[in-house]
This record gives C-alpha cells, structure tokens and sequence, in this order.
C-alpha cells in the first residue's frame, strides 16, 4: 500500500520509523492514519490514546483506587465496544460476524498476554497492562497496516521482548506495520526498511539508507551495590555512620487488587539523601507505592506508612505533605497534558524533600530525554539532602547517583 509516492510498504513488511524528534515522528504517524486511503484499513497505537482513555475515565489518577465500576478489559475489546455497535439500532449492518471477531479477540488476548486481566477494570491497570490493552483494541479490527508510536514505553524487559515477538508474529501473519521506537533495541529483527521523519509543521518521510542490523541492548549503567535481600529483593550501598532520618517507612504492608497479590508482610525504609530505583515488572505495585507515599491509594490509611515521620491518621493534614514531594508520571502527563519535561520543571521549582519518578523520559526524543537526566542528576548532587525514587524500566536511562535498588520481582 502506498503512503506517499516514493513510500511503499507490502504486507506483512516492518518499517521502522525514525528522526531526533519525538514530537514529528509522533505527528507524522498520527496523519498516516488519517489519510482518507488509509483510514479505513489502517490502526493507531500512540500514548495520545493512552491519554484520551485517561481522561475519558473522568478522574484524577487516584480514581483507580476509589474506582469499583467502570470497563473490564474484556469489556473494553468486546464486539459492541470495539465497533461502536448501538444496540438499539435495529437492522444495522454489522461490520463482520460476532463470532469471527471473538475468535480474533482471544488470539489477541493470549497473544498479549491479557487473559489474566480479562475482569481487570482498565481504570486500574498499571501504565504497561493499560499500553498492552490499547495494542490489543488497535489489532480488534484486523488492520491492514499498524502504526505504532512509541509502543514500548512503559514495557517492562519482560514486555519489551514479548512486544518484538508480538510484532513479528503479526508481520508474518500479513500485517504492514509501521513502528517509531526511542531506542532501537525495542525493533523487532525483520525491520525492512527505515523512515526517516523531518521537519515541524507538516512532517515528511524519506527511506534511508537499510541497517545491517538492529544494535545490542545498551548495558545497565547502574552499578550493582552491596547489600543483603529483604522479603523482596532490596540492594543498597554498605553505609557508614550514624543513619539519616527516615522520609518513607513502610511496614508489615499487605495487598491484594484485582485477585492479585501485590504485596505480603512487606517492609521498606526509605531515609533522607537516599537516591532509589524503584524496579518490576508491570502490575508488580510500583505504582501502588507511589501513590501509598502520595495518599493517593486509600491503602494509605489502612496501613503502617509513615511519610516525613507522620502516618496517615485521621487528621493527617495531606496537602502539607503533598507540598514537600515533587512527583513525574505517565498518568500526569495524560491527564493535565503536560510533557515529561515540563512536569519536571514544574517539581523542581518546588524545591521537593522528596522526589518521586515515574518513567520521568516516557515520550521524550533521545536528546531531551540525555538532557532531563542530566538535570536530574546535577539538582540531586546540589541538594545531597533531597531523597529521591525513580520508577525506571531501562537502567540506561538512571543517573549515575541512583545507587540503590529495590526489585519487586524478588
């Protein structure tokens, strides 16, 4: 099919698309799937989407604690929803048979590993379920060419290898996938050939010259620390002296959500100064710490959490402790529309206690994102009082002086 004059793509061909910037590539995907040529037979996986069902849901991040109704997953793939399908327009013509779709349904669900998360409200699925999802509805109707921007973002190791086999497998199958990645080691194998995206405005795209290969993952550059293993793993610098003050102390925490098991008699302390990567794999609860620390979880008041030495009692006043943290998510971005970067700046010129990361480089080109951390890592290493947690699924991307871990997979 062609999408300008000089670019045509086959069925069943993988194009990477590429460009230094994240905003042109992003554009340039989503007019791809507008084209009245196209629209019909093609599908869009993008964090817009990501956002757009954010803010459909109606609420603040927190919702998805409070939240008890609201779309399954299976409710959100159904025939009906994927369709738009009125039930009370009586004589319609159905796009395809019930049973033809729910046949393709499931092969998505197993597919992408969603069967687990069949009765899961999508309100509440963690950044990486809720991407995996959008991919699962952007397949529903059996698209003929699948653009992907950015479809790693917020994949866990574990997802982002399943995602290039996902992709490969589609490919195999016929479908013409389009897919712009950050970092080149999330590109399936089979990448025909590459685009290359210029200019703002009205982007345009031109084949480059074919890589020989898709490079090696980048090596971790956080160091492994000394340290010994709690309930789950935890590894930390040795210390010497008398210890800091506690900013996070958690204790004997036990929860369940969704029919999961999130977390068991766990314990974690976190002191003044100290600089944590928080790691897991997606819906292992690194969120859910986040927002046990911020109070936005209810979790918060029915457990042993301690944040600046006060607990959650009643009385507790929040909005005070709310002004000492800094914070930077996925779910702030979708919801006040904000960029990484601007969220950023935003918690520094609070000049935080404590700084709490969550994928603080999803949806930033390569080079602002070397920048972002760059400044993360020159205010941690002015303010060597400030305690700060990052949430960060590629360790390539943590400064330096992030030296201690917590592996929820332990």
């Amino acid at each position: 099919m062609k999408i300008t004059e000089e670019l045509d793509i086959a069925p069943g061909e993988i194009w990477a698309v590429t460009g230094t910037d994240a905003a042109a590539r992003s554009a340039w995907c989503a007019r791809v799937v507008r084209r009245d040529d196209l629209e019909e037979i093609s599908s869009l996986l993008s964090f817009a989407q990501h956002a757009g069902e954010a803010q459909r849901s109606g609420g603040w991040p927190a919702a998805r604690y409070y939240e008890d109704e609201g779309k399954t997953v299976d409710d959100f793939l159904s025939y009906e929803s994927v369709y738009e399908i009125n039930p009370f327009e009586i004589g319609a013509r159905r796009p395809e048979s019930k049973k033809a779709y729910n046949a393709r349904k499931e092969f998505l669900m197993r597919l992408l590993d969603l069967r687990k998360l069949r009765e899961s409200l999508v309100i509440a699925l963690s950044n990486g379920e809720t991407r995996r999802t959008l991919l699962a509805r952007a397949l529903a109707k059996g698209p003929r060419l699948l653009v992907l921007d950015d479809p790693a973002a917020g994949l866990d190791v574990k997802q982002r290898a399943k995602l290039r086999e996902v992709l490969q497998a589609l490919a195999n199958r016929g479908t013409a996938i389009l897919v712009a990645c950050r970092h080149d080691d999330e590109l399936p194998c089979g990448v025909a050939k590459w685009l290359k995206i210029s200019g703002r405005g009205v982007p345009t795209a031109s084949v480059a010259e074919k890589k020989s290969s898709t490079p090696a993952v980048s090596s971790p550059r956080l160091r492994e620390p000394e340290g010994t293993a709690t309930a789950r793993t935890v590894r930390a610098s040795r210390r010497r002296g008398k210890p800091s003050a506690p900013v996070v102390e958690i204790r004997g925490l036990d929860v369940t959500y969704g029919g999961r098991v999130l977390f068991k008699d766990f314990s974690w302390t976190v002191r003044k100064g100290e600089r944590w990567i928080l790691r897991g794999e997606n819906g292992s609860g690194k969120t859910t710490l986040f927002a046990l620390i911020t109070g936005d979880s209810p979790l918060a008041y029915a457990a042993d959490v301690t944040v600046f030495g006060q607990s959650r009692d009643i009385g507790c006043e929040l909005a005070k402790i709310r002004r000492r943290i800094g914070m930077v998510s996925p779910e702030m971005q979708a919801y006040l529309g904000k960029s990484a970067e601007e969220l950023l700046d935003d918690a520094l010129s609070g000049k935080p206690e404590l700084l709490l990361l969550d994928e603080p480089f999803m949806n930033l080109d390569e080079k602002v994102a070397r920048r972002a951390a760059r400044r993360i890592g020159a205010y941690l290493k002015a303010h060597k009082e400030v305690t700060a947690i990052m949430i960060c699924h590629r360790m390539d991307e943590a400064p330096s002086c992030f030296n201690r871990e917590l592996d929820l997979n332990g």
